[in-house]
């Protein structure tokens, strides 16, 4: 067994889930009151234009947290400086979105092409959060789970998402920037549905490539382990 494996297994998903679940609880705990706010005050909440900026934000924090947390699973390698400037900036970008969604009395208080314009450098900025994860992957910190062959077929399934779901997340900012330029901010709905896909094409992926190799990959490596005592 790899030592650095073990050791990288036992501290990693501690390190990440940590800092990424109190940013984004941070980060909700600003939203949600904003949310409340607008459904008291809009008459018809789910057909107002508001509602898009609100349900986009809603989804970046979900998919923030959960793509961590079922990361933790699937990722690993030796930690640097990286690793606290990428989820900080994340959450500084978030929380400088939530800002523009304050509302005090009337759904305009949200200001809308200060979010749109946000919103699409965030994405962008976030995209290479995927990148990073694509090339950092490391398959020999795999091998105290599963034989060598068997990592670097793992690494190259992962890394191929992660680079796809890169690509995804930059081609979407580039979307916001364009609704930027022609000003058409009722464009945002498009994004949601993006952003929509992105979350199920993940989990696709997850569930049926990245996971059930890496579960097989597991019983192999353990039932080699219980022949050889």
């Amino acid at each position: 067994m790899s030592k650095k494996a073990a050791l990288i297994g036992s501290h990693f998903p501690t390190i990440y889930l940590t800092v990424i679940s109190l940013l984004q609880g941070i980060a909700l705990s600003q939203l949600v009151p904003n949310i409340i706010t607008y459904v008291e005050i809009v008459d018809k909440p789910l057909s107002n234009i508001y509602i898009l900026p609100l349900a986009l934000m809603l989804l970046i924090i979900f998919i923030v947290w959960h793509h961590y947390a079922i990361g933790i699973f699937f990722l690993r390698w030796f930690p640097n400086i990286i690793d606290t400037i990428i989820p900080f900036m994340i959450s500084i970008g978030q929380f400088v979105l939530i800002s523009y969604l304050t509302i005090e009395t009337v759904d305009t208080d949200i200001q809308l092409s200060a979010w749109t314009k946000g919103f699409a450098a965030f994405l962008v900025m976030g995209s290479f959060a995927y990148f990073a994860a694509g090339f950092r992957l490391e398959a020999e910190l795999f091998e105290d789970l599963m034989s060598k062959a068997a990592t670097l077929e793992h690494v190259e399934r992962t890394r191929k998402y992660f680079f796809m779901a890169g690509f995804s997340i930059l081609f979407q900012g580039l979307f916001g920037f364009l609704i930027v330029f022609i000003e058409m901010d009722n464009l945002l709905i498009i994004s949601l549905i993006l952003i929509l896909a992105h979350l199920v094409l993940f989990e696709f992926v997850m569930l049926n490539s990245i996971k059930p190799h890496f579960i097989k990959a597991l019983d192999d490596y353990e039932l080699k382990q219980n022949q050889r005592k």
